[in-house]
């Protein structure tokens, strides 16, 4: 499940984030061919504003897989749960991926071994060890330094156990969370972080979409 339903207030001020052309092609094209190139996804639900189907459409007519369009929601967590309602799944001991469009630099590797984490443990994500010190901030003054030895940058895939996740959807009644791991775990599920590299950055301002272009300048597409 892709929810690509932003617009990105912070990045810029035309049309979906997702459609913005990196090396040529949309971004969302990059995250798919690469949660393809895993080995571990044959599909995809994504969300998208309303009225931006046929724009979808067209970015997409050359997607590694096939995929259905629902209309996204007002916020992640609505987005993510009308996705994951069209996706009709058989049984809860299947697995659903959620991966943010804005994370086209995934590596295919890395995507393996997060599904691969979660087939044996039921939910799993993608993160990499916190490097930078990091300051609780009040009014513009430090208030404490956190320590960061047990703190992990959660990304994307994140990946859960079908009847867990409905579980988390049901229990969540309308809050939002930053994530859908954090779902899972307000309703009682334990989730596996795979380590994973720092090259997995999500677009969110200009200087992002710039290093991801200088990065696929230098490394296969």
């Amino acid at each position: 499940m892709i929810p690509a339903a932003g617009f990105g207030a912070r990045f810029h001020d035309g049309g979906p984030k997702a459609l913005v052309p990196l090396a040529g092609r949309p971004m969302l094209l990059h995250a798919l061919e690469r949660l393809a190139a895993s080995g571990r996804v044959g599909g995809a639900v994504i969300a998208v504003p309303e009225g931006y189907e046929d724009a979808f459409h067209v970015a997409l007519k050359r997607a590694p897989f096939s995929y259905a369009l629902v209309e996204g929601g007002m916020t992640r967590r609505e987005s993510v749960a009308r996705a994951f309602a069209a996706a009709n799944f058989e049984t809860d001991d299947e697995l659903v991926l959620v991966h943010d469009a804005a994370r086209p630099l995934v590596d295919s590797i890395e995507v393996a071994a997060v599904v691969d984490a979660a087939e044996k443990t039921g939910a799993a994500i993608a993160g990499f060890s916190v490097v930078e010190t990091i300051k609780r901030v009040s009014g513009g003054t430090v208030g404490e330094t956190v320590p960061r030895r047990d703190l992990f940058a959660a990304t994307t895939p994140q990946v859960f156990r079908v009847g867990l996740f409905r579980k988390a959807l049901a229990k969540a009644e309308g809050a939002e969370a930053t994530d859908d791991a954090e779902l899972v775990e307000r309703a009682g599920g334990a989730v596996t972080v795979v380590l994973t590299s720092r090259w997995n950055i999500k677009i969110t301002y200009p200087e992002d979409l710039a290093w991801a272009e200088a990065f696929l300048g230098r490394s296969p597409a």
